[in-house]
């Protein structure tokens, strides 16, 4: 029983779950039998070249539409099939990234996302992203390849947690009660401009603006402590013991604000609004203002 405990807690060290990996650490692990890195580009610039042993992963395994307006995480059996089929089990260590482009980088806050809906949380996304990996692994041999990975079908069950994801008539109950960020550029947020589907222009009233790409340096990696607080603690106002919700143009870009919340500065009780603006500002009774 001791040796079993000794086994349970060196792996679990091992794979210490950092909300964000550095290239050098993950490098350390490239190897390991439980290790799964998923890719989130898109089948050209995957074949191009990709960390080693990455495996290829569609953001439409993960979220559907709903009558061409927006989209919503698909249902906790469809999430499972998608990551049994990525070769997950319920002790792999998963780490996602993208290839430096803002829509792969925040397909795999999303995909972390829909893992952590279901139960599923030795989860990490690649800091910097591809480049960051090229930029610091560039003499090792191993380290990205043309090839794409054979692997058995995973094992993982899913386990819905409800208490992240919410509707359209929770926001609307909560309007006033609790603190809610915007992720979109602030532009949409003030209505200066018109954000893409989004009939209507401003925000969700008494919500803040906290554009994700802000939490990011130039190279893409993360922003170091003191300037993700001064972001999420100071400039909205947040409180890591109370609800929070975060909603964007269509859930991809919230995903990134909810993922470094709760998963990075540990915040208790962080909500996704997944329709977000693509319902909201295109309904012509939800509270908005500029």
């Amino acid at each position: 029983m001791k040796l079993l405990l000794t086994l349970l807690f060196f792996t679990l060290s091992v794979f210490a779950n950092d909300a964000f990996i550095k290239p050098e650490d993950l490098y350390k692990k490239l190897h390991d039998k439980n290790l799964v890195i998923i890719d989130t580009a898109d089948t050209q610039n995957y074949e191009q070249g990709h960390i080693t042993n990455a495996r290829r992963a569609d953001i439409s395994a993960f979220r559907h539409w709903v009558d061409d307006t927006y989209m919503l995480m698909n249902s906790p059996h469809e999430i499972q099939n998608a990551v049994q089929n990525l070769g997950i089990n319920s002790d792999s260590f998963v780490v996602l990234y993208g290839h430096n482009n803002p829509k792969d980088i925040l397909k795999a806050s999303y995909i972390a996302l829909a893992l952590i809906v279901n139960g599923f949380e030795n989860v990490s996304i690649l800091d910097g992203g591809f480049s960051e990996w090229k930029n610091q692994l560039l003499d090792k041999e191993d380290a990205i390849t043309l090839q794409t990975p054979t692997y058995k079908k995973g094992n993982f069950k899913a386990k819905y947690n409800p208490n992240i994801l919410v509707d359209m008539q929770y926001v609307k109950a909560q309007i006033g009660k609790v603190a809610m960020i915007e992720a979109r550029p602030k532009k949409y947020y003030d209505g200066a401009e018109q954000s893409p589907g989004v009939k209507r222009l401003g925000h969700i009233s008494g919500a803040k603006s906290s554009f994700w790409r802000d939490k990011f340096n130039q190279n893409e990696t993360l922003k170091n402590d003191k300037e993700l607080k001064s972001l999420f603690l100071q400039e909205n106002g947040l409180e890591s013991n109370n609800e929070v919700i975060a909603y964007c143009t269509g859930g991809l870009e919230a995903s990134m604000n909810w993922y470094i919340l709760t998963q990075y500065l540990d915040f208790k009780d962080v909500k996704l609004y997944d329709a977000s603006m693509k319902e909201w500002g295109n309904l012509k009774n939800t509270p908005m203002q500029k």
